[in-house]
């Protein structure tokens, strides 16, 4: 499983800056969000020097993707400045954009260093994994694993019985690694963070007013993503998605997630809008 994550994610050259992806769960009713961030990155960072690194992706989801067919990647060049590069990708499929996302990338620097402290939560070891807990409890999704499959290890600190939800506190605490270890590349990494930081944002909007998905009667998708790298990381290694809900009203939700290495270094930030409105 993480083998096809690792192929998905690393959509196929096909010349001109134009790149093709596949689908990592064709079986479900669309396309994962973060799926196509991750693409979109990988298609990037084929295009741009490799001593520089992606600093920021911001993208909008435009209509939903598809499953059963591949998706098409073209980058724009936009700029390759002194310090900066900056891309444009726009997702495809049968000709109109799904996605559409400007990277930014920079050269190596130096200068302040700040951060707020990581959280005090318990270590992974001490926690179930979302795959043991459905298969505990036999309900795993077989169309869309996308925290329960055979390729992540996804800990939640306090889990959500997402069958029964109840209103809660709109904070979430994820453990995060891929199940055994990938590549060295600084790209690959950053594409499964992005691919990562799609699962819970929504989620802790959900939970606040005790709603799922899945048996709620909202209309829920996800409108726009942003993430900015601080610093590199392994997403092979421990990483602490903390997650909360900054506002819900208009019938869209935005939550805020970081990223901690299990050390405490804030790596990674990222926040979501999405449409969380009555049908």
């Amino acid at each position: 499983m993480l083998d096809q994550l690792l192929h998905v994610i690393t959509p196929q050259a096909l010349g001109q800056d134009r790149f093709r992806g596949d689908n990592m769960h064709p079986e479900t009713i669309r396309v994962y969000g973060g799926q196509v961030l991750a693409q979109a990155i990988s298609a990037a960072v084929a295009t741009v020097d490799v001593d520089r690194g992606i600093h920021s992706q911001h993208a909008y989801f435009l209509r939903p993707g598809d499953p059963t067919r591949p998706i098409d990647y073209e980058v724009e060049r936009a700029r390759d400045g002194f310090s900066f590069s900056s891309r444009r990708v726009v997702a495809l499929q049968r000709g109109k954009p799904i996605l559409v996302s400007t990277l930014s990338f920079q050269q190596a620097a130096t200068g302040d260093d700040y951060q707020p402290d990581m959280p005090r939560v318990p270590p992974p070891e001490a926690l179930s994994s979302e795959r043991q807990l459905g298969l505990e409890a036999g309900n795993l999704d077989e169309s869309f694993m996308i925290t329960t499959g055979e390729d992540l290890d996804i800990r939640v600190v306090e889990p959500v019985d997402w069958d029964n939800p109840v209103s809660r506190e709109p904070v979430l605490r994820i453990w995060m690694k891929t199940m055994r270890p990938v590549p060295d590349a600084r790209g690959l990494h950053q594409a499964l963070l992005a691919y990562l930081s799609d699962a819970f944002l929504m989620d802790v909007c959900l939970i606040t007013h005790g709603r799922h998905y899945v048996n709620s009667n909202l209309q829920v998708a996800s409108l726009d993503h942003a993430l900015w790298f601080h610093e590199d990381f392994r997403a092979d290694e421990w990483l602490l998605h903390t997650v909360a809900a900054e506002r819900i009203g208009g019938g869209r939700g935005l939550a805020r997630g970081s990223f901690y290495t299990r050390e405490g270094r804030l790596v990674a930030t990222t926040m979501q809008q999405g449409l969380m409105r009555f049908r």
